[in-house]
C-alpha cells in the first residue's frame, strides 16, 4: 500500500477505530482519491494534513466507502427467477415439509429496497398461493443512518421506476408532502409489509458473529449478499462468504450481484441459473 495511503488509514484506526485493513486497496486509493478531487487537493501529503485537522472530512471519506446506492428489484433478471421460479418451489417446499416458516437475511440491505422488495414478492406469492407460512427477513447494514431510513421505509417517487402500478398501490401509501424531508412527492411502504422486516446493524467482516442476533440461529433458507464483495481483499471476502455459507439451510440459496458472480464461484458456490446471480452451495461430494 502507497506510504501515505496507509497513514491515512492508520490515522482513520487510531482517531476513530475505523478499521480499513479489509479494504481493497485499489478501491480504498480511488475513494481517497476522489475525496482529494471534492477538497481540491493534488498532493496526498496535504490531503492527509488536511484530513487530521477536519473531523468533517474523515466522516466524508468514511461515508465514502460504504456503497449506500440501492434501488427496489435492482436487477431484474434476478428478480425474474426469483419471482417465477425460486420462491414459488421455496414455498412448495415448505408446504411439503410442513414446515411453515420462511427465513431470509438481506446483508447490507442500505436504505431498505432490497428487503422490501422481497417482501413484495412473498406477500404476493403467499396470497396468491394462499399458503398459511410465515416469512422472517432480517434486514442488516453496517451504516446505522441508512438504517434508519430503512426503518422508516418512506422513499420519493423518483426512486420507484421499477416498482409497477399495482404494488405502488398495493404497498405503498402517499406522504403528504409538508410532513416529509424529501419535499417532492414521497410513499411509505404500509404497515402490513412492514411485519416481515426486523432491521439491524451487523458487520460482515468481524471473525465475531455468524448472522444477525435477532435471527438467534440461521437457519435461512435465502440469503442476499449484493454488490459489496468487491469492496473488500480476498482474505475478507472468504470470510464472509464462509460465514453465509454455516448459516445457510440445505439446499438453500445465495444472491449475489452481477458484478460479483465470479467472486462467488471461486469460492465453492454453483450459478443456478444463467446469469442470475443465484447460487447454492457446492457440498464436498460435489467439488
Amino acid at each position: 500500500m502507497n506510504n501515505e495511503v496507509a497513514i491515512v488509514s492508520e490515522f482513520l484506526y487510531q482517531v476513530y477505530g475505523i478499521n480499513t485493513n479489509g479494504y481493497d486497496e485499489f478501491f480504498f486509493k480511488n475513494c481517497i482519491q476522489n475525496r482529494m478531487l471534492k477538497t481540491s487537493y493534488r498532493s496526498l501529503k496535504l490531503y492527509c494534513n488536511y484530513l487530521k485537522s477536519n473531523k468533517e472530512e474523515c466522516g466524508l471519506l468514511v461515508a465514502s466507502l460504504n456503497n449506500t446506492f440501492s434501488e427496489f428489484f435492482r436487477n431484474t433478471l434476478t428478480f425474474a427467477y426469483l419471482e417465477q421460479i425460486v420462491l414459488p418451489g421455496l414455498i412448495e417446499k415448505k408446504k411439503k415439509e410442513k414446515h411453515m416458516e420462511i427465513r431470509i437475511w438481506s446483508a447490507a440491505c442500505a436504505s431498505g429496497q432490497e428487503p422490501y422488495s422481497i417482501a413484495i414478492l412473498i406477500d404476493e406469492l403467499i396470497r396468491v398461493q394462499k399458503a398459511e407460512l410465515s416469512c422472517h427477513i432480517f434486514a442488516t447494514d453496517i451504516n446505522q443512518s441508512e438504517l434508519s431510513i430503512a426503518k422508516k421505509g418512506i422513499y420519493p417517487l423518483t426512486t420507484l421506476g421499477k416498482v409497477s402500478t399495482n404494488r405502488l398501490r398495493t404497498y405503498f401509501t402517499r406522504v403528504d408532502q409538508a410532513e416529509n424531508e424529501y419535499q417532492c412527492e414521497t410513499f411509505a411502504i404500509t404497515s402490513n409489509l412492514c411485519q416481515y422486516l426486523d432491521f439491524s446493524v451487523f458487520d460482515l467482516t468481524l471473525e465475531q458473529g455468524s448472522c444477525p442476533q435477532a435471527s438467534i440461529y440461521g437457519n435461512f433458507d435465502l440469503v442476499f449478499c449484493n454488490n459489496i464483495l468487491f469492496y473488500y481483499k480476498p482474505e475478507y471476502r472468504k470470510r464472509i462468504l464462509a460465514k453465509i455459507g454455516n448459516c445457510l439451510n440445505s439446499d438453500a440459496f445465495l444472491v449475489t450481484g452481477e458484478a460479483e458472480r465470479e467472486i462467488v464461484k471461486e469460492n465453492n458456490y454453483r450459478e443456478e441459473y444463467f446469469s442470475s446471480g443465484i447460487f447454492r452451495n457446492i457440498g464436498p461430494n460435489e467439488i
